[in-house]
């Protein structure tokens, strides 16, 4: 019977391959990208409260302009004031965008999350009207969880009321993204999101309590399946939800029809429906992390659980004692194996390895069962008798406080939260197959495929071929060495002996990341930083971008002022990265951020240059930097800051790039000034537009002067500074400069070889362009 449902399996698999390609064509097709829109929909979501809407997510009913749309789901950005339930029919026109996709290399793609979510894209609602309302599964899952909602409200307050809502409901957008911190730098992740652990303990409470009143097995299990299914619809359909519930779902199935139950056999149905359901879950990092941590388990905790536990035999001999030390064991064992598959995803994805993980799990781990019991109970108590509800509500709270305080403590621990550069895809490949390796030397039962093996095949089983085939899955791990030496190989001999020069897209500011040929690295300011409710782009866009981009050095670290949105972003990367030295310019004026810079500086111990006019640093063979301005002894007093910003030209053999921080119209005429004797020295191939294209900059004689082929603007989408100017780009324009900008293009890519010809990439609608 095995061996059949193997062979269902690998039949499914050829069947959702055929339905995603088709799925996926078709996908991109129904809907344009940014056009007016007017549908009827139907309201399936609770909202999601921001500062001046609220988020809804809705299911179209009826589009006549767009065919096929019916049915796919949208998220609707809707005025606060108006308030909607699931169920409600409502008739929208707005804004309908497919959500941005990703702006930088390795950067956040909102697009794919949604289609993760099988959401085709956002509308942002101008007007909308109810038209009737409807009684489906939306709207009874809506209210029952809008009145559960409701009873955790009533009974928990503040970060313990987020944290509930997380792990009973799958609802994180109220717990404080501190918390989530805390939970991600100690390993602890897991317990946010609804997966096995949360499953395994609500399934042995629905047994406790329906062998205490039904006692009849098979009907037991079939009400647990109902619930399991319904649950993980009631959660929304999360990956790691969805993989837990129909694992236990099959289990109890063979259970009720009495066919032996195989764990990789629920694995792979789980993984085909999880396909089924959306193909986009195959790009779904909450699945992988569920799946690849499952199979750890069943491959390595009893093999590390019976080594750890032989060993603690042989020393301890009160029982009392070892049995305690047996269930922890058995929680490391549990915990290590989980860790063995997931560390690769962790590294790619998050960029971190925690080496606390089995502290904190070992601690959360005696907690979070009683946690979950006493959250439901709670909830469900409060429908019949509140007081004793909320007698239950502040063990409950003592308990997450608890759990909180673990987080945050083991997320503190000495090498919990190690920040390492994105691996390369062939190094991830290498260690699975040497995984692959160690399970077929350690496996003493890597043989009990071969039976299925044949099947497969169709091949009869005699002595003859059961040996032939023995012997070639015996002689297999050559060939998996020999596939691992050829992939590292190709890894450690991929040279990039070019200059790149990477326009970061910063929002409204400016960011730009130098690899020399050699591979030495240069940056020049780093966005705005995290100040009050500033969206901290050193944190959440520099720090990951280097990292992805295998960075974990700098050379040269260039301030060209301070203000924030140039030196923002910078005081966290100074903070997180080995610096070899920072350049600054001479300050005219003390300023906040200046003060918060000497200070990280001192602790880091990192050497800060002041450089000004007429400074050249070889940073390398035919790659040097000149420092044009500011002039040390006559700063500029106006504007003090971005007048004297540092303006600095890379120069490569026959190539040239400048970079002019946010210099306006009197720096730029005292530069022309200074070099008036030889303006050629202004003269560059590049240039990086001074102040973001304002109209205070980009005068027409400092534009002449430089004569660039490429101009460079770091500006922010819809910035409420009107950046770039019209003037501006008209005179670049009319001046025949090319020019890019991160607000309409992300990610600016400028490649020169060493014959100094230039490519051209833009992160946003990629285009190659030989200049």
């Amino acid at each position: 019977m095995r061996e059949r449902l193997i062979i269902i399996c690998i039949m499914m698999l050829i069947f959702i391959i055929i339905y995603d390609l088709n799925f996926i064509f078709n996908f991109e097709k129904i809907y344009k990208d940014k056009f007016d829109i007017n549908f009827i929909a139907e309201i399936i979501s609770l909202p999601e409260e921001k500062d001046s809407y609220n988020k809804y997510i809705v299911k179209t009913i009826h589009n006549s302009s767009i065919k096929n749309s019916t049915n796919t789901k949208i998220i609707a950005y809707i005025n606060k004031n108006i308030k909607l339930v699931p169920g409600d029919i409502v008739k929208i026109s707005g804004e309908f965008n497919k959500g941005q996709t990703k702006r930088n290399y390795g950067g956040f793609d909102y697009r794919s999350n949604l289609k993760q979510k099988k959401i085709y894209g956002i509308v942002y609602v101008n007007t909308i009207s109810v038209l009737d309302k409807k009684i489906d599964i939306y709207s009874i899952i809506g209210t029952i969880k809008n009145s559960i909602i409701n009873k955790t409200n009533l009974l928990y307050k503040n970060e313990e009321n987020g944290f509930l809502k997380s792990i009973l409901l799958g609802e994180s957008e109220e717990l404080d993204d501190e918390i989530k911190e805390y939970f991600r730098k100690s390993s602890l992740s897991h317990i946010l999101a609804i997966s096995g652990m949360h499953i395994s303990y609500i399934v042995l409470a629905f047994k406790f309590v329906l062998e205490k009143t039904l006692k009849r097995k098979k009907l037991e299990n079939g009400i647990i399946v109902i619930f399991l299914m319904l649950f993980s619809i009631f959660t929304g359909l999360k990956p790691s939800c969805i993989r837990a519930c129909f694992m236990y779902s099959f289990i109890l199935i063979c259970e009720n029809i009495h066919i032996k139950n195989s764990v990789y056999t629920n694995l792979l149905l789980s993984f085909i429906i999880l396909i089924l359901l959306n193909p986009y879950n195959i790009f779904s990092v909450g699945m992988w992390l569920s799946f690849m941590g499952t199979i750890g388990i069943i491959l390595f905790s009893n093999l590390f659980y019976k080594i750890l536990k032989k060993r603690i035999r042989n020393n301890i001999e009160n029982k009392y004692v070892l049995k305690a030390f047996l269930y922890v064991t058995n929680l490391l064992a549990i915990s290590f194996s989980a860790q063995i598959l997931i560390i690769p995803i962790m590294i790619y994805v998050f960029n971190t390895i925690s080496l606390s993980f089995f502290i904190s799990n070992i601690f959360s781990s005696l907690l979070i069962g009683l946690v979950l019991i006493l959250g439901f109970l709670s909830i469900i108590i409060s429908y019949i008798f509140y007081p004793i509800s909320k007698s239950i509500s502040y063990l409950e709270t003592f308990l997450i406080k608890l759990l909180i305080i673990i987080s945050k403590q083991c997320s503190q621990i000495p090498l919990s939260n190690i920040k390492v550069v994105t691996p390369n895809i062939i190094l991830i490949i290498i260690y699975y197959l040497i995984i692959v390796l160690i399970i077929y030397y350690y496996n003493k039962k890597r043989f009990l495929f071969l039976k299925i093996f044949l099947t497969i095949l169709k091949i009869k089983e005699t002595r003859k071929n059961k040996i032939i085939i023995k012997t070639l899955i015996e002689k297999s791990h050559k060939l998996v060495i020999i596939i691992c030496i050829l992939l590292l190989m190709t890894n450690l001999f991929n040279f990039d002996r070019k200059l790149n020069i990477y326009f970061v897209d910063v929002g409204q500011g400016d960011c730009t990341v130098i690899k020399t040929p050699s591979g030495k690295i240069i940056i020049i300011d780093g966005g705005d930083g995290g100040n009050g409710s500033k969206y901290d782009y050193g944190k959440n866009v520099v720090l990951p971008y280097l990292l992805d981009r295998k960075i974990n050095k700098i050379d040269y670290l260039i301030i060209s002022h301070f203000d924030s949105d140039h030196v923002g972003g910078l005081l966290t990367i100074i903070k997180e990265f080995k610096i070899d030295k920072v350049l600054i310019s001479k300050q005219g004026v003390s300023s906040e951020n200046f003060e918060i810079f000497k200070n990280i500086v001192k602790e880091k111990k990192v050497i800060v240059m002041t450089v000004g006019k007429g400074d050249v640093l070889k940073i390398e063979k035919d790659l040097y930097l000149d420092i044009l301005w500011p002039n040390s002894m006559d700063l500029i007093e106006e504007n003090v800051l971005n007048n004297n910003s540092i303006v600095c030209k890379l120069r490569y053999k026959n190539f040239s790039i400048l970079f002019t921080g946010d210099i306006e119209e009197i720096a730029e005429k005292r530069i022309i000034e200074e070099y008036n004797s030889n303006l050629n020295i202004l003269n560059s191939a590049v240039l990086k537009a001074g102040h973001h294209g304002s109209k205070t900059s980009s005068t027409q004689n400092f534009i002449e002067a430089v004569n660039p082929q490429i101009v460079l603007i770091g500006v922010g989408e819809n910035n409420k500074f009107g950046h770039p100017n019209e003037s501006v780009i008209e005179r670049l324009e009319l001046l025949g400069s090319k020019i890019f900008r991160t607000d309409k293009m992300g990610e600016i890519i400028i490649n020169v070889d060493s014959n100094g010809r230039i490519k051209i990439k833009k992160q946003i609608e990629y285009n190659f362009k030989q200049i």
